[in-house]
């Protein structure tokens, strides 16, 4: 019965993709998105007063650069519409329906989403977003979400054996409120707070052993089997602040120019009943982004580098699920989704891409071939123990990498359908998204 369900949820999902590709008129193409696209701005009275290329790209969906950088794709411009996304990777295709206030109140527009995945991740989005605040560069955007996620767990650092593959779950309640401007046509800056409860448990894979078979959230006296945060609930505040410094161009063919995006926060655990809370880490992220044509708009050189870091306070933790990871779709393809945990991780990625049918200035399909690299490093639960100060330095034996390519069908500047096929030392991994890749 429950796969059962998730088929008819697939299907369904499928079924609103291939309508909106085939079917749905051109305005619902013009207020499309990308993914990590700068934050939102949700209306057309506004589009006057924007001066970034890119917020325009946001005037009917929400797109977001903190706490985590996301876009739900809009289908649609009634009160009630599709959406796609919401998910990071693993959970499948994620879609569902947004109810909007639009232009109903004056410089207010209020939205609820409600989203599932094909694998039966679900969430919620209540927002309010103010498009002007004393200036049309200035902008607030408050929401509370709840999110229920099932993903993959190896254990925690660079050389985790397979062997302890399991799952967990998580149910997320958080709000969240961000002020940002736009600084100048192609530079964003903006402030951030959030405070998030989390409880994980296991997870709903059958084929794999539960997750307290190998790990524990308590201190136990293998050291290496502490998992800080599971079967516990976590309620962690976080504050911080970006910049997003865009000149991307897919006007034509493929993207073309670059992108540097940059966050700083700092993190507390705040007390819960009896629950272990000395949580707390400084984070930095840095992510840079080119594309550079050859010879025509029709091949380009994808580049993308990507650091985060995470330095836990003093003798404090940071939960498993909030650690650093690499392995998937966007972050080292051919490796399993999320197959390396650990409190730091870098990345490299190189796309060589090619136009072979080109049928407008946007619409067309490519074929691309990809190498990437990367590793995690870090280690916070013991200074001593001798297998876990394995885990803090950053080595060249850590490095991860994979080769692969793909086909992708470019619908719009902003949507776009992927399959591509990874290969590492781990084998061979195959990926299907609705998405145009970095």
């Amino acid at each position: 019965m429950r796969r059962n369900l998730r088929r008819m949820v697939s299907w369904s999902i499928g079924t609103m993709v291939l309508s909106g590709l085939l079917g749905l008129p051109q305005t619902w193409a013009q207020n499309s998105q990308t993914e990590d696209q700068s934050p939102q701005i949700d209306t057309q009275s506004s589009q006057s007063d924007s001066t970034d290329p890119e917020s325009q790209r946001c005037l009917e969906s929400t797109c977001r650069s903190v706490p985590l950088r996301e876009t739900l794709v809009i289908m649609g411009s009634k009160n009630i519409r599709g959406v796609f996304g919401g998910f990071e990777q693993g959970a499948g295709f994620g879609g569902g329906a947004q109810i909007t206030s639009k232009d109903a109140i004056p410089n207010l527009k209020l939205r609820a989403n409600f989203l599932v995945s094909s694998w039966l991740d679900r969430r919620a989005d209540l927002e309010a977003f103010v498009p002007h605040v004393g200036s049309h560069r200035n902008h607030i955007d408050v929401w509370v979400s709840y999110m229920r996620r099932n993903r993959n767990f190896f254990g925690i650092g660079p050389r985790i054996p397979r062997d302890f593959k399991t799952d967990f779950g998580t149910e997320q309640r958080s709000a969240q409120a961000s002020f940002y401007r736009e600084l100048t046509t192609h530079l964003q800056g903006g402030v951030y707070s959030q405070l998030m409860n989390t409880h994980s448990f296991r997870g709903r894979n059958k084929t794999d052993p539960p997750i307290d078979e190998s790990f524990s959230g308590d201190i136990v006296s293998e050291i290496s089997q502490w998992t800080p945060g599971l079967f516990t609930n976590t309620k962690i505040l976080t504050s911080g602040g970006y910049l997003l410094y865009d000149r991307r161009n897919d006007s034509l063919g493929l993207t073309r120019g670059g992108q540097i995006f940059g966050r700083v926060s700092t993190s507390d655990g705040l007390k819960d009943h009896d629950a272990f809370s000395d949580y707390g880490w400084n984070e930095a992220e840095l992510d840079m982004r080119g594309y550079i044509p050859i010879a025509s708009p029709k091949t380009v050189l994808a580049l993308r580098a990507r650091g985060q870091v995470k330095m836990p306070k003093g003798g404090s933790q940071i939960p498993f699920y909030a650690l650093s990871w690499l392995g998937g779709r966007e972050y080292v393809r051919g490796y399993e989704t999320y197959r390396f945990r650990a409190n730091n991780v870098v990345i490299f990625s190189t796309e060589l891409r090619r136009t072979v049918y080109a049928k407008t200035d946007v619409r067309g399909v490519d074929v691309f071939g990809f190498a990437d690299t990367g590793q995690v490093w870090g280690d916070a639960r013991s200074s001593t123990d001798p297998l876990l100060v394995l885990n803090e330095g950053f080595s060249p034996s850590n490095w991860h990498s994979g080769v692969g390519g793909g086909i992708e069908y470019r619908h719009t500047r902003h949507l776009g359908a992927r399959l591509e096929a990874g290969r590492s030392n781990e084998g061979t991994a195959i990926y299907v998204s609705l998405s145009k890749g970095f």
